[in-house]
């Protein structure tokens, strides 16, 4: 039986996720697991000024089950790694819905919620849909 270091391959995705966005300061990622549930929130700058208070900032709030992640981390290096770019690229099409052309730089905050098939790394046919 394989072992893994859950804490370890969770830390894989926050670090696949904190430069999915060109920001002109350093985007932040942080991880909250609450009962069943894994929470990592991503922020990042748009838009820079002067006095960083004023900075254009978005936020995504991405929801997993402990279940998904534990059997993502069961998984080879490469089928990882496809996970990591279908969850880059879910993340990433909500924020090109869910961007705010109203705010300076577009920003927005959105959620995203990973459904099971994202972690099925043996199909090749995955696409992701925006809910």
């Amino acid at each position: 039986m394989k072992t893994f270091d859950f804490d370890q391959r969770l830390e894989e995705i926050q670090m696949s996720l904190a430069n999915l966005f060109d920001s002109p300061k350093a985007s932040t990622v942080s991880c909250l697991k609450e009962g069943d549930t894994v929470i990592v929130r991503l922020s990042w700058v748009v838009e820079s000024q002067r006095d960083s208070t004023l900075d254009a900032r978005c936020a995504a709030t991405i929801y997993a089950t402990r279940a998904q992640l534990e059997r993502y981390a069961g998984l080879e290096t490469a089928q990882r790694r496809t996970i990591q770019q279908r969850i880059r690229q879910r993340v990433q099409m909500q924020f090109d819905e869910h961007r705010d052309p109203t705010q300076p730089g577009g920003a927005c905050t959105f959620d995203v919620v990973l459904d099971d098939a994202i972690f099925h790394a043996d199909r090749d046919d995955y696409f992701p849909s925006i809910e």
